[in-house]
C-alpha cells in the first residue's frame, strides 16, 4: 500500500511539472516592445497634488479707539468629490481702552460644497489666549472652538471666489473671543 501511495505521489508531481509554464516570461526573456507595452498598461495619469490645493482664509478688521484684527489663512485639499479638508492658522489682535491682547493657534475644517455656490462647514479652532479667570495677569490657556454652519461662495474668476459664511459656535466658553454664538465670516478662496 505504501508503494502505491508513493507511486501516485510521484505521478502527481510529474503531472504538475509537465503543466508548468514555459515561456519568455518564465525565463525572463522579454523584448523591449513587451516591456514598453506593460509600462503603458500600468501607467496611470499623474496628477500633481499641489494643483488641487485650495488657498484661502478669512480677514476681519476695524480700527479706531478700539482695534480688532482677525486673520486666518488656510489651505485645503479635496479628499472626495465636493469635500474639502483644510488646515490653517488663526491670529487675533484686539486693543480697547488701553488693554491689548494677541491670540493665536491652529484651525482645521471640513467643507462640503453644494452646487458649486453653497457649502456646509465644520470648523475647529484651538487658540492660545489670555486666561481672564486667573489671578496671574500673563496666564494663558488653550481653548477649543467648535463651529458649524454654512455659506455662499461668489466666483470672481475661474479659480477664485469670495466666501461669506454664518457659523454657530457650538461649545461656548466664558473666555470666548466671540461676543456671540453666531459668527459672520468673510473670506477668499483660490486654487492655482
Amino acid at each position: 500500500m505504501k508503494k502505491v501511495s508513493n507511486i501516485l505521489l510521484f505521478l502527481l508531481f510529474v503531472s504538475i511539472a509537465s503543466e508548468a509554464q514555459v515561456d519568455s516570461v518564465y525565463y525572463g526573456n522579454r523584448t523591449k516592445e513587451d516591456t514598453k507595452k506593460e509600462k503603458e498598461k500600468r501607467k496611470e495619469p499623474e496628477e500633481d497634488w499641489r494643483k488641487s490645493l485650495v488657498w484661502g482664509g478669512n480677514f476681519q478688521a476695524w480700527f479706531g479707539n478700539n482695534t480688532y484684527l482677525f486673520i486666518s489663512p488656510n489651505v485645503g485639499y479635496p479628499v472626495y468629490k465636493n469635500v474639502l479638508l483644510g488646515v490653517g492658522i488663526v491670529y487675533n489682535y484686539s486693543s480697547y481702552y488701553g488693554y491689548s491682547q494677541s491670540i493665536y493657534g491652529g484651525q482645521s475644517y471640513l467643507r462640503y460644497t453644494i452646487r458649486n455656490s453653497y457649502f456646509l462647514q465644520v470648523t475647529v479652532d484651538r487658540l492660545l489666549q489670555p486666561n481672564h479667570l486667573s489671578f496671574e495677569p500673563k496666564d494663558k490657556i488653550w481653548i477649543n472652538y467648535l463651529m458649524v454652519g454654512g455659506g455662499f461662495r461668489q466666483p470672481i474668476s475661474q479659480k477664485a471666489a469670495f466666501t461669506t459664511s454664518l457659523m454657530y459656535y457650538v461649545n461656548p466658553n466664558p473666555l470666548s473671543i466671540y461676543p456671540s454664538r453666531l459668527i459672520i465670516q468673510f473670506g477668499l478662496s483660490a486654487g492655482f
